[in-house]
């Protein structure tokens, strides 16, 4: 027997009282002496005896009562079978169940997937539920913080919620599940509280639990806990995709993207064949194999494609399914504009022209021109704070004479704002006219000019190329190689040299940097070391010209989009604060259109920055995959695109025994005495759950003594009064 509210046992003392108040109202008879009277005194001890008997009587009712009452308030209760004895009632049940839902799930084995395995124990625990009961299904992968569940008590309502739970591809948080379990069992005022937990047990999700605060008690002692254990076994052949990214980072019409892929065998046997495949939009564009994969090792791959067209580029890789398919695919999404937005600030429009040119040139099949030109006059690049919004690249040539402090301090804010620019000294400017503005704009020092243009046989030429330098990657196909093969170089007659700063990207026989990117806040900054025209060198005739040019309007169209890519990676189960693209139309209020995979769609509402930039945020992404921006329902393409990738947690496949997960529970106040472990294959599990139940509630049984023992306790006391009186 337990009791339910065991403070109500201390009115067990009142218990004593009867008994104070039997003792202290016995009188001492006075003596007084009569005659001799035997039939009297006979008459006397019979009366005595009657009287004596009546107030004991008494006295065990009074006791009785107050014992019946204080047990009845402690509401003592009995667990399973043996309650059966006292009735078919029994004391109602809360039940919190919690759905191991996450990814891991999804896993096959020769019994079907482990979900619809776990699927069956719950339907198997419902059966133990009766009327007047209550459950509570928490999926635990899809938790919503801050809601309270709906208690189902309908046993059909319960076996639909049961069988149209679905698998989501966020990690098991068990420790917030644990979290919400205890509030809604803190809410109940059932007399049963049990906590059930199917899931396949992954050790990782126990970590958050043995490093939890050992002070905090989520439950007490009279909560059950079952643990339904969701066995999988070996698994034999289970390759990941860990991780996908685009080596490429200069996105040039007309040009593949290269991308590495990070394949791990997660199973217990090596992998032979592997085959990697490359999607761009849902079609198939390339494909990899690897010769073997070891168990618990890992292999890159790299793959790549030609865009078809510019755009939003929603790019996936994928191995060939296995025992858990979760993990086989990996996203990512990019933005591939179709015309980059150049502009050229220069007080002489005639040495823009080559440079102009080379970046009108359309390379691509379909005839798009890659970049659309703007010139301006250098005194304009005080309004580079307004035109920043619209344009992709900047090219400046600085000639004779100096530029303006407000234009030279615009350059600069706009640049280390995380923008970019190419710099071109033009012929004419002096050392000092160069600095003057350098200074304030953040670029090296020039030292001095450098060689003549009295003709002669002496000139600079291009020595090396720095192709680890993500400027020049895919530049050159595989099989050309610039520094050991060589390129027809220019002659370079005259050229600027500047003190050492930053990296040099292009160096010359002489040593000196041709072209060198220099950091600027968080922005950067070629410089040429001549002008984009004859002046000096016969660079525009050269084929070198066109590409080097085209590359540095890429290059600057481009950058950070590694770092960019790299700061925006979002896991399922996670909140995702999103970075819109500029230039899109939108404002901060607008609701813009989700449309996610499983047929998700939701409005986000648009919120902008203190810097400027605009925002949506996920407050969940149950699944993995590409969550499309529109900007309403009616529009055709995507405004915008964010990867939602499986986390790699998942895939650890290794389960936490009985005995672990119990240890680790130890933290939340379940006790070895309320932990209990079933095989969730156990036909009665419904039975064993009964069991271990407070059965029925006795407190309707004492009071009902109590109340007899009152009406006894009258009827006597009052009989006593009328045979005194007569």
């Amino acid at each position: 027997m337990t009791f339910l509210n065991p403070f109500a046992l201390i009115a067990l003392a009142a218990a004593s009282f009867p008994l104070l108040f039997h003792l202290f109202a016995q009188r001492k008879a006075r003596r007084i002496e009569f005659s001799s009277i035997r039939f009297l005194k006979q008459l006397e001890k019979s009366s005595m005896r009657k009287v004596k008997l009546r107030q004991i009587l008494l006295l065990i009712l009074r006791t009785l009562l107050i014992i019946c009452l204080a047990l009845a308030f402690s509401r003592p209760a009995l667990r399973g079978s043996v309650a059966g004895f006292f009735g078919s009632s029994h004391a109602n049940t809360t039940a919190v169940v919690l759905f191991d839902n996450s990814a891991s799930m999804a896993r096959r084995t020769a019994s079907g997937s482990l979900f619809k395995q776990a699927q069956d124990a719950a339907l198997r625990v419902s059966e133990a539920l009766e009327d007047g009961d209550e459950v509570l299904l928490i999926p635990i992968a899809s938790l919503e913080r801050g809601k309270q569940y709906r208690r189902l008590h309908d046993p059909q309502e319960i076996r639909k919620a049961i069988t149209e739970l679905s698998i989501s591809d966020a990690p098991a948080e068990l420790n917030d599940a644990l979290r919400v379990a205890s509030g809604e069992l803190a809410r109940s005022a059932n007399v049963n509280k049990e906590l059930y937990l199917i899931s396949d047990n992954q050790a990782n999700n126990l970590s958050s639990l043995k490093s939890g605060d050992s002070s905090l008690k989520l439950f007490d002692e009279k909560t059950i806990f079952f643990s339904l254990p969701i066995a999988g076994g070996p698994i034999t052949r289970n390759l990941s995709i860990d991780s996908l990214l685009p080596i490429t980072t200069v996105f040039e019409s007309g040009r593949p993207i290269e991308f590495t892929a990070f394949v791990r065998n997660t199973g217990e046997s090596s992998v032979e064949n592997a085959v990697v495949s490359l999607f761009y939009n849902d079609e198939r564009v390339a494909q990899r194999s690897i010769a073997s994969i070891s168990p618990t090792k890992g292999e890159s791959v790299t793959l790549s494609a030609l865009p078809k067209n510019a755009g939003i580029l929603n790019v996936r890789a994928e191995v060939e399914e296995d025992g858990l398919p979760f993990d086989n695919k990996r996203y990512l999404s990019l933005d591939l504009p179709s015309t980059s937005k150049v502009a050229i600030f220069t007080n002489s429009p005639g040495d823009a022209d080559y440079l102009k040119l080379s970046l009108e040139q359309t390379l691509s099949e379909n005839g798009t021109i890659p970049y659309s030109i703007e010139l301006h006059r250098l005194e304009e690049l005080r309004m580079l704070p307004s035109l920043r919004s619209r344009l992709d690249a900047v090219f400046v040539e600085i000639g004779s004479g100096t530029i303006d402090p407000t234009d030279s301090k615009a350059l600069h804010d706009y640049i280390a704002s995380g923008k970019s620019a190419a710099i071109f000294p033009l012929a004419g400017i002096t050392p000092q006219q160069f600095n003057a503005s350098a200074s304030v704009i953040g670029l090296p020092q020039m030292l001095s000019l450098e060689g003549s243009l009295s003709g002669g046989a002496t000139y600079a030429s291009i020595a090396t190329f720095d192709l680890a330098h993500p400027f020049f990657r895919g530049m050159f196909d595989d099989k050309s190689n610039p520094n050991s093969r060589g390129i027809e170089s220019p002659k370079i007659y005259q050229y600027y040299k500047f003190a050492v700063s930053g990296e040099p990207l292009i160096k010359l026989s002489t040593g000196v940097s041709l072209l060198s990117d220099s950091k600027i806040g968080n922005g950067t900054a070629l410089l040429f070391s001549m002008p984009p025209t004859f002046s000096f060198s016969d660079l525009p005739r050269k084929q070198i010209f066109l590409p080097l040019m085209r590359r540095s309007a890429a290059y600057l169209s481009s950058f950070g989009a590694g770092e960019e890519f790299a700061a925006t990676k979002f896991f399922a189960g996670q909140a995702a604060d999103v970075q819109l693209p500029i230039g899109i139309g939108v404002q901060p209020g607008e609701r813009l259109l989700v449309k996610g995979p499983n047929a998700m769609a939701e409005r986000l509402e648009v919120t902008g920055a203190a810097n400027g930039t605009l925002h949506i945020e996920f407050e969940q992404t149950p699944y993995a995959g590409i969550y499309n921006i529109y900007k309403d329902a009616e529009s055709q393409a995507a405004i915008a695109a964010v990867a939602i990738n499986p986390p790699t947690i998942e895939s650890n496949l290794q389960s936490a025994s009985a005995s672990e997960i119990q240890t680790a529970l130890k933290n939340t106040g379940i006790t070895s005495s309320s932990y209990h472990s079933i095989d969730p294959e156990r036909k009665d599990i419904s039975e064993l759950v009964r069991q271990s139940r407070f059965g029925v509630e006795l407190w309707q049984i004492f009071l009902a003594i109590a109340v007899a023992c009152a009406i006894a306790e009258m009827l006597i006391a009052r009989e006593g009064k009328i045979v005194n009186n007569n």
